[in-house]
Parts: C-alpha cells; structure tokens; sequence
C-alpha cells in the first residue's frame, strides 16, 4: 500500500507539468496549423527524424546508463561511484555532442538532400546540429535529477521548458513562417538546457564527492558498454520510429508526413504524464529492486494497476472525441489524421502495458536481450507501415502501430515471465481485458452502420470505467491513510 501511494504521489506531481505541457501544447498545435498548415508541419517532422536520430547515436545511452547504474549505486548508498558516474557523463556529453555537431555541420548538403528532399535547407541542418548540442547536455542534466529521484524538480523543468520553449519557436514561426521552424527547435533546446541547469545546481550538491581520474574513467568505460548495445538497440527500434515521417515523405508526400505528424503529436501528448512518470519515477525505482525479484514483481503489477486505472478512461475519451478534436486542435485540412489517430489511440493501450514490462528488460536484461526485443520492435513498424501505407494510404500507419504494439507486448510478456516469473494478477488481467474490448466496440460500430452510435457509446464507456478508476484510487488512498494513521 505504501508503494502503491508512494506510486501515486509521483505520478500526481509530473503529471502537474504535463497538463501544462498538454494545455500549451494544444495553443501551439492551433498556431502551427494556422500558420505553417500540414506542409509547414510535414517539414517540422523532417526536421524531428533527423535531431531524434542524430541524438540516439550522439547520446550513445548515456543518460539511460547513469540513470540505472546511479539509481542501483544510490541504494547502496556508493556516493563516490554515483560522482565518478557524473563526472563521466558531463565529459561524454559534452565530448560526443561536439562530434554530433561538427559532423552534421560538415555533411549538412548531403543530409539536407536525403532528409529535407533538397539542398536548400542546409542551414536547417546545420542548425538541428546546434540544438543536438543543447539536447544532449540538457538531457545529461535531467538524467542526474532523475537518478536522484529529484520528482519535483523534474516537473517544474518540464513546465518552464513548455512555457519558455514553446514560446520562443512560435515567435520564430510567426516572424518566419517555414523558415523559421529550425531556429526555433534551437531557442527550445536551450531553453531545455539552461532550466535543467538551474535545477540541477539548486538540487543535487555534485562537489561533495572528488572522484579519481581512474574512478572516472572506469564510469566512463562502464556506461559506454551499456551505451554501445543500448544505442544499437534505440537505433533498430526507436530511431526506426522516428525515421518512419521519412517513410511517408518518400512513399505519399510532406503534406501526408504532416497529418501522421499531427496524429502523434496527440497520441504522445494526451498521455504524456504516463510516459514521463514511467522514466522519471518507475525506471528507477526498477534499476534500484532490480536484484530482488519479488520486489520487482510486486512494483511491475503495481505501476501496470495504476497505468490501466488513469490511461483506458483517457484512451476512450479521446477515441469518443476524436473526430471533434482534430479539427479544432488543428484545422479541418487536417481530417486524414482522424482514422490514424483513432488507431493509434488503441495500439496505446498494448503500448502502455508492454512498457511497464520493457523497463524490467532495460533495468536487468543483457544487451543481447535489449538488442533484440528492439530489433523486432524495429522490423515490425517498418515492414507493417509499408504494407499499411501501400494498401490502406495514410491510415494504414495507425494500423501499423497498433499491430506492433500487440505483437511487442507479447514478446516483451514472455521474456519478462522468464527472467523474474511475472505473473498478472486477476485485476490487471481483467482490466487490460475490458479497456480493449471496449476499444475495438468503439472502433468497430462505424463499420456496422451505427456510426451515429460511436461517440455516444465511447462517451459512455470512458464515463463509466473513469469513474470506477476514481473509485478504486480512492478507496486505495483512504486505506493508505488509516495504515499510516
């Protein structure tokens, strides 16, 4: 019980900053549509592709490393270890940032011509290798407050980088339209490094241990040897996901990569505080149970229990709302994103469940394992998308989603089963259970002729379930409470 409200407490104080992150995400989602329209926003995930790529490679994995290596090291309490790990990092970041930059600076004609579709756009290049830079020391900085367990400091990071980051690229948009959509992904990563900074000084006193030269060197050694597998494993999996908008700029054109855009834009942001929670609060309190199994099984059902109670109400309230949001989030140009929205909302629901699992698989697996379960991951959304797309045009990437998240969700289950002896509870079961049924009812009436039916249907469903979730987390807090009175 007290994990369960230990659970709850960190996800309610990140969840603050994402429900700002959500509300100024939505303001800017409607100026970007109004002045850059799909195409404007096609060229925005272009430019996306290319800084999540580069930043995969460039980041080698070493925030995931010094996060599940700091987090392990914290509980034994080993502070000299955890300050050879930072001091590793900074010199890795800032080291393989320079690199990232320098390189994408140099080959800025041949990369704008691959990515952009023309040479034209080589300054944008050159640009996304500046906020790589900015990207990779502000994420270094996040990931030492996150092995801190530093919640607080995290969600206020997040609200200022929303306010201030979004702020500054709207203002280079409206100033220049198109051409100002890579200076504006520059003005948000600095933003993102300078308030991870401050955070961090005011948060974590880093000058209360002097690591050794040989101490340093060993950390750095040590999360490269994670960091090289891990990187390969990001790149077969992740990195393939990010490529995906130059899958569809090739395949159908920049203003179809807009509406895909658009359509993840929602689905990453409607259930961004989950996300955040789940690298922020879960990963590592995973990487610190990691040698205790019971433990272990104990905190996956847990978090997996209240994903299922705060994300399915979530899910089919958007599903309900779907065709009504698109249009006023957006604009109506926007309509093709609907049909691969609605998918993706329901591919969500493996994709929350899968990743409860995947954190154990990062936490305690070897590289081999990650490398793999990622390289399949990978070979499923590009082999799907393309069959998607060819048969079913922009709708057939939803669909696609949602295929790969089912079949992820069931490798992930049965290598996690084997590594720790995971097994469901009946309440997880059971509410995994409903939350797709009732997905799939929703998606599906459309398609019986009772279209007039869906929203209605979906409304009720999402009421109904929401108010059994409220339910049961109150009675969980109320029984908390009378444990700790």
């Amino acid at each position: 019980m007290y994990l369960m409200r230990s659970i709850l407490r960190s996800t309610a104080i990140l969840s603050s900053s994402s429900i700002v992150s959500i509300l100024i995400s939505l303001v800017s989602a409607k100026a970007w549509a109004v002045l850059v329209g799909p195409g404007g926003l096609g060229f925005l995930g272009l430019l996306t592709s290319l800084a999540g790529i580069a930043g995969i490679i460039a980041g080698m994995g070493i925030g995931a490393g010094l996060v599940r290596k700091s987090a392990h090291a914290l509980a034994q309490e080993d502070h000299h270890r955890v300050g050879a790990l930072v001091q590793a990092t900074r010199l890795l970041s800032w080291g393989l940032g320079a690199v990232a930059m320098l390189t994408l600076i140099i080959f800025r004609i041949p990369i704008s011509q691959l990515v952009l579709g023309g040479q034209e756009h080589a300054v944008s290049v050159m640009l996304i290798g500046l906020s790589l830079l900015f990207n990779l020391a502000g994420s270094m900085q996040t990931s030492i407050l996150n092995a801190h367990h530093r919640v607080g400091a995290l969600a206020k990071i997040g609200i200022l980088n929303s306010l201030l980051g979004v702020g500054i690229s709207l203002v280079f948009i409206w100033l220049w339209r198109e051409q100002g959509i890579a200076p504006g992904i520059v003005g948000s990563a600095a933003v993102s490094w300078a308030t991870s900074w401050f955070f961090l000084r005011r948060e974590v006193n880093l000058s209360c241990t002097r690591p050794s030269h040989q101490a340093i060197t060993e950390a750095a050694w040590s999360l490269l040897r994670f960091g090289g597998p891990y990187t390969a494993s990001q790149l077969v999996g992740t990195g393939v996901q990010l490529a995906l908008p130059l899958l569809v700029f090739y395949s159908l054109d920049q203003e179809n990569v807009g509406f895909y855009r658009a359509a993840v834009a929602v689905a990453n942001g409607y259930l961004g505080f989950l996300l955040i929670a789940m690298g922020q609060d879960y990963y590592p309190r995973v990487s610190a149970s990691r040698d205790r199994p019971d433990e272990l099984i104990h905190l996956v059902n847990q978090q997996h229990r209240l994903v299922m109670l705060l994300a399915v109400p979530i899910i089919l309230g958007t599903l309900a709302l779907a065709p009504y949001l698109v249009p006023v989030i957006y604009s109506p140009q926007f309509a093709p994103t609907i049909e691969v929205l609605e998918w993706l909302l329901i591919g969500d629901l493996f994709k929350f469940s899968s990743w409860t699992m995947g954190y154990v698989i990062l936490a305690q697996s070897g590289s081999i394992t990650l490398f793999l379960v990622e390289l399949i991951a990978g070979v499923n959304i590009l082999a799907f998308s393309w069959l998607g797309m060819l048969w079913f045009g922009i709708e057939g990437l939803g669909i696609a989603f949602l295929a790969t998240y089912l079949l992820h969700y069931v490798i992930v289950w049965i290598i996690v089963r084997r590594e720790i002896g995971l097994v469901w509870t009946i309440e997880n079961k059971r509410r995994l259970l409903i939350a797709v049924l009732a997905a799939l009812v929703i998606r599906v009436l459309p398609f019986t002729g009772l279209q007039n039916f869906r929203s209605p249907v979906a409304l009720t469903l999402a009421v109904l379930i929401g108010v059994g979730s409220l339910y049961t987390i109150w009675q969980e807090i109320g029984r908390v409470e009378r444990v700790h009175a």
